[in-house]
C-alpha cells in the first residue's frame, strides 16, 4: 500500500469503492451467488495488492473481512471459492471491464491518488510467423540485412 497513499489500506479500499459507480448484468435463472461488482472489486484488490494467484487474493480477503466487506461482500458467510473466481474471471465482459477500469483511473485521477505527469508504453516486439524467424525454414536470404 505505500504506492498509494499513507493512509490505512482499509480507508484507501472504502474511499476507492464508495467512489465506483457501475452495475453488471445478472443471470435471469440460477442461483443467486456473489455480487458480480463485489467479484469485480475483489479483483480491483488483487492488482492493488500485487496478486497474481487467485489463491493469494483468498487468503487476504479471508484475513481482512473488512476490506472483503468494502468490496461488497457478506462477511458473515463463506466467501467466494477459488472455482468462483475462475469462473467469474472467465465470463467476465471484457468491453466491461474496461469501462470500470476507465472510470476508476478517472476516480483515482480526482482523489490524487495517480497523476499525468508520465505516459508508459511497451515495446515487446512481436514476432510474426515468417519464414525469415523461423530457425528450422531453408529459405536463400533466410540471413539478408534486407530481411530485417
Amino acid at each position: 500500500m505505500t504506492l498509494f497513499t499513507s493512509q490505512s489500506a482499509a480507508m484507501f479500499y472504502d474511499k476507492l469503492f464508495s467512489s465506483l459507480d457501475f452495475t453488471l448484468p445478472r443471470a435471469a435463472t440460477g442461483r443467486r451467488g456473489f455480487p458480480k461488482e463485489a467479484m469485480v472489486c475483489a479483483f480491483i484488490v488483487m492488482k492493488c495488492e500485487g496478486f497474481t494467484q487467485i489463491t493469494d487474493l483468498m487468503d487476504y480477503l479471508d484475513n481482512n473481512r473488512l476490506i472483503a466487506h468494502y468490496c461488497g461482500f457478506n462477511i458473515m458467510e463463506p466467501l467466494p471459492s477459488y472455482w468462483t473466481y475462475d469462473r467469474c474471471l472467465r465470463q467476465l465482459n471484457s468491453g466491461a471491464l474496461k469501462s470500470i477500469m476507465a472510470n476508476l483511473v478517472r476516480k483515482l485521477y480526482e482523489l490524487g491518488v495517480v497523476d499525468a505527469s508520465f505516459v508508459g508504453l511497451d515495446s515487446t516486439p512481436v514476432m510474426a510467423n515468417t519464414k525469415q524467424n523461423n530457425p528450422k525454414s531453408f529459405a536463400k536470404s533466410k540471413f539478408s540485412k534486407e530481411n530485417e
